[in-house]
């Protein structure tokens, strides 16, 4: 039932602090984020790094990824560049507040048996992964083929650093 709790909370935050003026802005940027997300479901599918673990209400990680993909990240997505502040200290603020959002919500997920760590992967490279990944919305949002440049030498790093064999990629 958490799970489901845990969406309704993104949407209604969403709905609340989103910025739905300019929701077509972001559209690109929402399917950036998917696309990685599903991009490591699917070079990761006989490794994982890390797996939402099954619950009563979802059976898999598979259902249960798919939900935070098109519900809970663009919510984030839309509610972090519609409210992306100006200044580099306020922008530092926001990053921080943003980790140590993801990082709680991780931790509460890890804690309640929902989600596990494997091959290496921990909750200390999680919240450096979130330290990258929230500045790297803002850059997708703004400079869009630097955002894609950059991620696919940070995917290649990962795999050779947490050892991802090829023979094992779907």
């Amino acid at each position: 039932m958490y799970i489901f709790v845990r969406m309704l909370l993104w949407v209604l935050a969403a709905w609340r602090w989103g910025d739905w003026r300019n929701w077509k802005e972001y559209q690109s940027t929402f399917l950036f984020v998917i696309l990685l997300d599903l991009l490591y479901n699917f070079l990761t599918y006989n490794y994982p790094l890390w797996v939402y673990d099954p619950t009563d209400i979802i059976p898999n990680h598979t259902l249960n990824n798919l939900l935070v993909s098109f519900i809970s990240y663009p919510a984030v997505v839309f509610i972090y560049l519609g409210r992306y502040p100006t200044g580099w200290v306020k922008q530092v603020a926001w990053i921080i507040f943003w980790v140590t959002l993801f990082s709680i919500v991780e931790l509460v997920n890890y804690k309640m048996d929902l989600m596990s760590y494997h091959n290496g992967w921990n909750f200390g490279w999680s919240v450096l992964f979130y330290l990258v990944q929230l500045p790297f919305i803002q850059l997708h949002y703004k400079k869009p083929l630097l955002a894609y440049g950059l991620s696919v030498l940070i995917i290649v790093g990962l795999l050779l650093l947490f050892k991802v064999p090829v023979s094992k990629m779907k």
